[in-house]
């Protein structure tokens, strides 16, 4: 029996290592509990504010709570995880509600984010025939329809509002008029209020401006870009060290760019329809 006991701690010894390295391993990988949304980055004060008025001060590793007011101040950043995949990048002085948010394994995820200021970045897995994001904003409704990559910047009152597709299929529909627009990889629209009436303008995206965003956003660390997986290039972990001309980041545009291509030679219309 005492030789049982003695052989028993021995086995301890050994396989600890081996067990700290394997929950090391399994908390990197730690999926976002169903139904929450985990913060995982906080630059500058983030502040949560309840339906009585109550306000908290929001961590990294922390939750938002459905139906609280977020505010980031300044040039502060938020990253958020939502459990069915999506994250979102919130950069500059903000304010944005998630209002709705349902993650069901049988029925699919439902997300209704209010947005009012801010610059926000949306990335999303592959979506299934269930999934609904919404995005709501003053001058309209943007729904993001399938994996990919979206971008858009709401300024203070009577500045234009830019809506920016860098990759996937999104669809937005302006309060003030009754056609939608859809937009595709590398598009952008624009609204700006002119007298009592709304100016649209929807354009191609500048090759370089969506080459410098996209650049930026394949090196963040907390900000996965799921529709631009490239294989991790070791030792490159930023713009500086690796520049523009990585094989990561090359993976990235020209996977973008070969949307991009394939879009304008099957619809020449820069507003997709």
């Amino acid at each position: 029996m005492r030789y049982l006991d003695r052989l028993l701690r021995l086995l301890s010894s050994a396989l600890r290592p081996c067990l700290v390295l394997l929950l090391a391993a399994s908390s990197a990988i730690a999926l976002v509990p169903r139904n929450e949304i985990q913060v995982l980055e906080v630059v500058g004060t983030v502040l949560q504010v309840d339906a009585l008025g109550i306000s908290q001060v929001t961590e990294s590793g922390g939750r938002i709570k459905r139906g609280s007011r977020v505010k980031v101040a300044g040039e502060g950043r938020l990253v958020v995880a939502l459990s069915n995949g999506a994250r979102v990048l919130v950069e500059g002085e903000a304010n944005f509600q998630f209002a709705h948010f349902i993650d069901s394994e049988s029925r699919g995820s439902v997300v209704e984010l209010n947005s009012q200021l801010g610059r926000f970045t949306v990335t999303l897995p592959r979506q299934g025939p269930s999934d609904v994001f919404v995005v709501h904003t003053q001058l309209g409704d943007q729904y993001l329809k399938s994996r990919g990559l979206y971008q858009w910047n709401i300024n203070p009152p009577l500045e234009p509002l830019r809506v920016t597709c860098l990759a996937g299929d999104t669809l937005f529909a302006p309060r003030a008029s009754a056609d939608p627009i859809r937009l595709k990889t590398g598009e952008q629209v624009s609204l700006a209020q002119s007298g009592p009436a709304f100016v649209t303008s929807i354009e191609p995206m500048n090759a370089n401006t969506r080459r410098a965003i996209v650049e930026r956003l394949a090196y963040d660390r907390e900000f996965k870009v799921y529709p631009l997986e490239p294989v991790t290039v070791a030792g490159v972990d930023s713009p500086s060290d690796g520049g523009g001309n990585s094989s990561r980041l090359s993976t990235v545009l020209a996977a973008i760019e070969d949307v991009v291509e394939r879009q304008a030679q099957s619809n020449p219309s820069p507003t997709g329809g």
